[in-house]
């Protein structure tokens, strides 16, 4: 007790004296910012924040740019009477390699994502932008963010000297699923973890994820993007961690290993093998049930589990078919077809034209807003629909 007690009192310190840092090096770029979104004006990033590595021969460059060419809508859903402009109040002068590059974009072998953002490493490519995106967050959205790193301090710890025999799988699945049930999750499945669900240079130590979804607030996210969405985003999230460290501990107490897996896992893949739903157009999740308001958590383990599998929705057959998302981004980050990244065919946002947009409104979730499935009700018959003129399609192949 003595013992986990210090523990915190150290986790507390490193906290604070981290956000500390982080708030009073911003206060400058802060208020920088937003004169100069006062003044129709930019501020240059590259006199803010440590140097960040300049591309090399072969690598391409960053386009900050919106796209052109593509139709602009605003949905009536959406409650802002219009969405933020595109004329960022600031820019980078010496552009970095391309977000797109190292995510992978247009690579035909299988590799393993690399970090790009939310990283806190400011040294890092996009660290230019992430020292504005977390620089500039308002004293509430600190106090969010301190309440998620204050949290961080149970995602993982010793397990028991006595291990629970599991002779029953399907029943300590079962059991496990309603533990995370209770804990606010409204859906969750157990699938293998794989490498290419971890992120660069984490470990490949468990052999389960178990994978789960904590429902969204709708009329916030309607509300994007604000202050307000940001800030309800944040207890969502926080909400996402304290199930999965509630649900490790649990497992740890039984004498098995686990671990919230905050930042070492890539949330969607181990989603869709669990089967919560389906990747959309727009980079999301999309399920029958909530469209694409949930936010997503994991917890890895070796505590014997029953797998469930992927399970589809129909969500390829309409993403191909709906422009929602593509002409609702403001800068015209979504990509209409599928693209080539690390080696598998998917739906990809463009990462360079995105981000801008994200980072001068801290945050934006326009595209999940205004995703048809995510309208309370309609994801089931959507489902149904698309699955039904599949099979109508391939039965007049036949016959052909």
């Amino acid at each position: 007790m003595f013992e986990q007690v210090q523990q915190d009192l150290r986790g507390v310190r490193q906290v604070f004296a981290t956000s500390r840092r982080h708030w009073t090096t911003g206060r400058q770029l802060r208020s920088k910012w937003r004169a100069a979104q006062e003044a129709g004006e930019r501020i240059v990033l590259d006199d803010f924040g440590p140097p960040i590595p300049s591309p090399g021969p072969d690598e391409p460059i960053a386009d900050f740019s919106p796209k052109t060419g593509v139709k602009d809508r605003k949905s009536h859903l959406m409650t802002l009477d219009e969405y933020p402009s595109i004329n960022y109040a600031f820019e980078v002068k010496n552009p970095p390699v391309s977000g797109n590059h190292i995510n992978g974009l247009g690579e035909t072998e299988h590799r393993r994502a690399s970090p790009i953002f939310h990283t806190w490493q400011f040294g890092h490519p996009m660290g230019k932008l992430e020292f504005l995106f977390q620089g500039i967050r308002s004293e509430t959205e600190w106090i969010a963010l301190l309440k998620r790193q204050w949290l961080s301090r149970r995602f993982s710890g010793e397990k028991s000297d006595v291990q629970v025999p599991v002779d029953d799988p399907a029943a300590m699945t079962e059991q496990i699923k309603q533990l995370t049930r209770d804990a606010g999750a409204v859906m969750v499945g157990i699938a293998p973890l794989t490498e290419d669900m971890l992120k660069e240079e984490h470990p490949f130590d468990y052999p389960h994820v178990i994978s789960f979804g904590v429902q969204m607030d709708r009329e916030a996210a309607l509300q994007a993007p604000s202050e307000h969405a940001g800030l309800t985003i944040q207890s969502e999230y926080r909400a996402t961690d304290r199930i999965s460290a509630a649900v490790a501990k649990h497992i740890r107490e039984m004498g098995w290993d686990a671990e919230a897996a905050i930042h070492s896992l890539i949330q969607i893949p181990a989603a869709i093998e669990a089967g919560l739903g389906q990747l959309g157009k727009h980079g999301s999740m999309i399920s029958k049930e909530l469209g694409s308001m949930y936010r997503l958590g994991a917890i890895v383990t070796n505590l014997p589990l029953v797998l469930d599998s992927p399970e589809d929705i129909g969500v390829d057959d309409f993403c191909a078919r709906c422009q929602v998302c593509t002409t609702n981004c403001p800068p015209h980050a979504i990509f209409d077809t599928k693209q080539m990244v690390r080696g598998r065919e998917r739906w990809y946002v463009d990462f360079d034209t995105c981000i801008p947009y994200f980072v001068e409104n801290h945050g934006c979730g326009i595209c999940i807003g205004v995703c048809p499935w995510s309208e309370p009700g309609r994801g089931e018959a959507f489902s149904i629909k698309q699955l039904a003129l599949r099979k109508k399609r391939a039965e007049a192949a036949k016959e052909n």
